[in-house]
């Protein structure tokens, strides 16, 4: 999907991450880049802008809430509605993406020297090592699966020790997780719990959860919150009797999947 060792990650077209030398940079003229954009529906006046349920889950998903003292890397920050809410939460970060249009935008947002359009690009080269989280939604379904040994192994590389890498994707595991993976042109592979846990294992990472993303139950209201209580106990029961069925074990059965890796 993102090229010449250089992901990431939004915006069509999708080709092997390691051949951008030879294609060069999505010009920000770009018609299938721009039509992406339209068909997303990112207007330039909502770049970057987030919900208090977007906070809320954001909070949870991560484990930071503000203030946040950490070094963030978002890869395939789409719109920026995370990148918004991490700076606005007092964490130091940075972002990631393959479109022209939207790292324009978030320079815009966050300054110079903070946004990039490839994870090779020699500023954020020099940051390697240091960097507290990783975070990548809805970012692997776009990545042709051939790339993935060297993805983690960059992403094992910019983490600190003991740094967290957060991505959420859909999930191969689950009948629901269909809808999303062919909600959009551009994803190209699926992936299960086991292909995520095997890479990232090869990559040195240590697997710390493969789970249901976050539903936060406070901060979103009280009658949301009370609903979600409600969801998320029905949604154990169902998947507990089901993976007893079927696995011997519980399945986590979410259109999506969020995986937490541990840089060891």
């Amino acid at each position: 999907m993102s090229p010449s060792r250089q992901f990431i990650m939004t915006a069509p077209p999708h080709p092997s991450v390691r051949d951008e030398s030879q294609r060069g940079l999505a010009s920000a003229q770009d018609p299938e880049a721009t039509n992406y954009i339209a068909w997303k529906e990112w207007a330039p006046e909502n770049f970057g802008r987030y919900s208090r349920l977007d906070a809320a889950y954001f909070a949870a998903e991560v484990g930071l809430g503000p203030p946040a003292r950490a070094k963030i890397l978002e890869i395939g920050f789409g719109n920026g509605s995370f990148l918004a809410w991490a700076r606005d939460a007092g964490a130091e970060i940075y972002g990631v993406e393959l479109n022209p249009l939207l790292v324009s935008r978030a320079r815009q947002l966050l300054g110079n020297g903070r946004a990039f359009n490839g994870l090779s690009a020699p500023d954020l080269d020099e940051m390697r090592g240091t960097f507290t989280h990783i975070v990548a939604f809805d970012v692997l379904e776009h990545i042709e699966q051939g790339d993935y040994a060297f993805l983690f192994n960059r992403l094992a590389e910019m983490l600190a020790r003991g740094g967290k890498c957060v991505l959420r994707f859909p999930n191969g595991d689950s009948p629901f997780g269909r809808r999303i993976q062919h909600a959009d042109p551009t994803h190209v592979t699926t992936i299960g719990s086991g292909k995520l846990i095997y890479f990232a294992q090869h990559a040195g990472f240590k697997i710390d959860a493969v789970r249901n993303p976050a539903l936060p139950t406070s901060g979103v209201g009280l009658r949301r919150g009370l609903k979600r209580r409600l969801v998320l106990i029905m949604r154990f029961a169902l998947e507990s009797f089901i993976g007893a069925l079927y696995c011997g074990r519980r399945i986590p059965f979410d259109e999506n999947f969020t995986a937490v890796l541990i840089r060891t």
